[in-house]
């Protein structure tokens, strides 16, 4: 079971998760607040949402951040042992890399380190295009399934 804690303004980041996460990782993980967790426990992953605007900085350490690369200065005193960035820019770790008709393809420009110690290439691998609008969101959740030890190829929105 791995506890993810969700750092966001409002509740989208959590719902669109709770939505499109595949099913056998929902029930594998524990999708929580950032600020919930009693006093000396780890979250395993922490996910800063697009909409984040740096307030509510009472988080508990983390293995592992997911964090909007854009956002990456309001975290000063968040812990973790190691962060992935995400986002539309060519400096985030896990970006965009074309949209077709049927198909985006994404890019993991720098190689990662799951939760399970997988380390996994940078790579190219795509997602089939749905009626998302929310680019920053499927980001989020991609970056979520990668570091649950999903292989890029079989990343999928349910």
């Amino acid at each position: 079971m791995h506890t993810i804690g969700i750092l966001e303004r409002g509740g989208g980041l959590s719902a669109f998760l709770t939505s499109h996460l595949p099913p056998a990782l929902l029930e594998e993980s524990d999708l929580c607040p950032a600020g919930s967790l009693a006093a000396g426990e780890v979250l395993d992953l922490l996910v800063v949402s697009p909409d984040w605007t740096g307030e509510d900085r009472a988080v508990p350490p983390c293995r592992a951040m997911l964090i909007p690369g854009r956002l990456a200065q309001l975290t000063e005193g968040l812990t973790a042992s190691w962060a992935v960035s995400f986002g539309l820019s060519p400096k985030d770790t896990l970006t965009l890399s074309s949209m077709g008709e049927n198909t985006i393809h994404l890019a993991l420009q720098r190689e990662i380190v799951t939760l399970t110690g997988q380390r996994l290439d940078p790579q190219e691998f795509p997602l089939a295009r749905q009626d998302h609008t929310a680019l920053c969101q499927v980001l989020a959740c991609v970056g979520v399934q990668l570091l649950l030890g999903v292989e890029p190829g079989e990343v999928f929105l349910a």
